[in-house]
């Protein structure tokens, strides 16, 4: 879970260190460094003779207050197990050299076929093979990067890159004992940088016993602390295997589904009542959430325990959030046994955007257990169990591997901008991701600004229509598509996917989410190529902490701005109705939604001063 890459990774610079010799060579020659730093800690012959590892210690997730052990077996090449407890959450991950898997918090198995973890597999494999001290390497170039300091200590900078994927491992070797005492690894959506210290020899091999770790771009710094390391024990091979089965925490109270379950669709979100502890609240349905999250005033009113906070990732930035228990709940006909959730303040967006008390999202950990359909037309779930299930419909039956908790579609716009995009129901809009943005020249293309937010905050957006969308034959035309104006630390910053997928593009059809085989089925839903009316007005308003309705942002160059609105101005009537009468928020954009050409008068507050504007919609794209 927090920590497997983290002790993965000095067992990999052990593995670069292992190779031949290839005689005396300029220390700006990073094979020499590489071969002076194999001397210093112990040798190639005993490094080569560890066939298997057993390793033990402490873990120390600093500022959060969770802490915990680990326990990690190792047999070359791939075999790997590791057990974590942070005692209010745990894990187990390994790989039985054909399959990489991990369980969860709340025991859910996952085969890790993703694109990403094959090519980090392959990566593992040939670096335990030696393949990077071959200087006509194909896969891998060593580079020289020069002489810095580490804790006031001179390193050669050692940097090792590979043609499978992305990453670059950065190694720091101190000058005078050749100890490695730093390294970063860089991923395309994130870097660890380990410090390492406390050197001890065990077995003729020198080891770190101690790893500091911060990862960009959420902050969190983790402490390892080693208390054993053991080689060439045995090792009962059924450790590194997947469970054989899965995990079953839900039970449908009629039949063996739950069929076209009335959902809420209310601006491009899917709602639906939970009920917890005989208190039945909205909930929204959301598979971007890698796990399902309570709010922390809810949580609170339920006496539920708080433990952390931890630092995680939303779409425009970090957030801290807490680990709670959350009780046995029901969701309609379906009732589950007790979850480890995350605990996060999200309420207050929900009330002040759209006037809605929501207290909950419906993640991973509930929508993994299924083969969900949405008819979004019908406005209609149904779930299904994995083992059940068949499908016998006209559908297209796509294959998208799991990656983190989120599946991803490939997806290409206009005929050129091709790859993959993560699916997000949680999503509103189609989005692309501003790495994609950027390289692409997209970033000045014509369109309308907005802002976007979730519980990380509010971040700019620009709004453009495209010619086509498509995806397996199935062709959208004239989609709008959101392109971030600044490159933010959320997942809107992630580079591996060219972008997010959301409801806009989804509600064209029924979407199946197979959890189980990692499979996506579209058909083509009644409202396939329906044009959805949008916002006409370029206003953006949201409850203020008075209840009032304040406009937000002003869309530059549309009929708002046009007619002299300013933020934090004060909406107090529509054609001589208050506010108050017209049922809020939500209504307000419905009316905004209405045909070009439509004229309102709306009544203003600004700055202790009432006036009224006048205000002609029109197409804004």
């Amino acid at each position: 879970m927090i920590s497997r890459r983290l002790i993965l990774t000095y067992l990999l610079s052990l593995t670069v260190l292992s190779g031949t010799f290839f005689g005396e060579k300029s220390l700006t020659d990073p094979h020499a460094i590489l071969e002076k730093h194999f001397e210093a800690i112990g040798g190639l012959e005993n490094l080569k003779a560890m066939k298997t590892m057993y390793q033990e210690g402490a873990i120390v997730i600093e500022g959060a207050g969770l802490e915990g052990t680990f326990k990690q077996w190792s047999e070359r090449p791939l075999r790997l197990r590791q057990e974590t407890d942070l005692k209010i959450v745990s894990e187990v991950s390994g790989d039985n050299g054909e399959v990489s898997w991990v369980v969860d918090a709340n025991g859910k198995v996952l085969i890790k076929r993703d694109e990403n973890t094959l090519k980090e597999r392959e990566v593992r494999k040939l670096m335990e093979e030696y393949e990077y001290m071959n200087s006509e390497s194909e896969f891998f170039t060593l580079t020289f990067e020069g002489v810095e300091k580490v804790n006031g200590k001179d390193c050669y900078v050692v940097k090792i890159a590979n043609t499978i994927n992305q990453d670059v491992q950065i190694n720091f070797y101190n000058k005078s004992n050749f100890y490695l005492l730093r390294t970063m690894i860089i991923k395309p959506d994130n870097e660890d940088h380990i410090t390492y210290s406390d050197f001890r020899t065990v077995d003729g091999m020198t080891f770190p016993f101690r790893e500091k770790v911060k990862t960009l771009p959420t902050g969190e710094t983790t402490t390892v602390e080693y208390a054993k390391y053991a080689f060439n024990v045995e090792i009962d091979n059924s450790l590194f295997e997947p469970p054989q089965e899965d995990v079953e925490d839900f039970v449908f109270m009629k039949g063996d589904n739950a069929e076209d379950v009335p959902v809420e669709f209310i601006e491009s979100h899917i709602y639906l009542p939970v009920n917890v502890l005989g208190k039945e609240r909205l909930w929204v349905l959301d598979c971007g959430a890698s796990v399902n999250v309570i709010d922390s005033s809810f949580a609170a009113e339920l006496n539920l325990q708080f433990e952390g906070p931890i630092k995680g990732q939303g779409a425009s930035g970090v957030v801290n959030f807490y680990f709670v228990t959350l009780p046995a709940y029901t969701v309609g006909s379906i009732q589950f046994r007790e979850q480890k959730v995350l605990a996060l303040s999200f309420r207050e967006i929900f009330q002040r955007a759209l006037g809605l008390d929501v207290i909950g999202i419906l993640g991973y950990d509930f929508l993994s257990r299924f083969v969900t359909k949405i008819d979004y037309a019908k406005q209609t779930l149904s779930f299904y169990h994995p083992s059940k299930f068949e499908y016998h419909g006209n559908g297209k039956v796509i294959d998208s591997p799991i990656e983190g908790s989120m599946f991803s579609l490939p997806l290409t716009v206009d005929g050129e901008y091709s790859g993959k995009w993560r699916l997000d129901i949680g999503a509103p809009d189609i989005d692309f991701h501003y790495p994609y943005t950027k390289a692409n020249d997209l970033l000045n293309r014509e369109g309308v600004d907005v802002i976007v937010g979730d519980a990380a905050g509010w971040t700019k957006s620009r709004i453009s229509r495209f010619r086509t969308i498509e995806i397996d034959g199935f062709i959208l035309e004239n989609p709008l598509i959101g392109m971030p104006s600044q490159e933010g630390t959320g997942s809107f910053a992630e580079e591996s996917m060219i972008g997010n997928v959301g409801n806009s593009f989804l509600r064209n059809f029924v979407l199946y989410m197979d959890y189980s085989d990692q499979k996506v089925i579209l058909e083509k839903g009644d409202d396939f190529g329906k044009e959805f009316q949008r916002g006409k007005s370029g206003l953006q308003y949201l409850y203020n902490a008075d209840n009032d309705v304040e406009v937000q942002f002003v869309s530059p160059n549309t009929p708002a701005d046009d007619a002299g609105f300013k933020e934090r101005d004060i909406i107090t009537s529509i054609n001589g109705i208050e506010v108050q009468y017209l049922d809020g928020v939500i209504a307000l954009r419905k009316l905004m939604r209405a045909e070009a050409g439509t004229t309102y008068t709306i009544g203003i507050l600004r700055e202790g001063k009432t006036f009224d504007k006048q205000l002609t919609l029109r197409d804004l794209f």
